[in-house]
């Protein structure tokens, strides 16, 4: 198995602070932190749904290329 330094580089990342920027946007405050408990909670299984398929998809563009 080839290894090299990019195998531990994030692809895909949302810090707390996106969450919050998104928050004041939308709401003009900051999350509280049940409030942040809770999104990361939604964000977690919006984005972990379906997660195979954005996987299988993305490979097959890049193999296409």
């Amino acid at each position: 198995m080839n290894f090299n330094r990019d195998d531990d580089r994030i692809v895909f990342a949302i810090t707390a602070e996106d969450v919050q920027g998104v928050a004041v946007n939308r709401l003009e405050r900051r999350l509280t932190d049940y409030e942040m408990r809770t999104a990361e909670k939604c964000i977690e299984s919006g984005l972990t749904f379906g997660i195979d398929t954005v996987f299988k998809a993305a490979i097959e563009e890049a193999v296409e290329k």
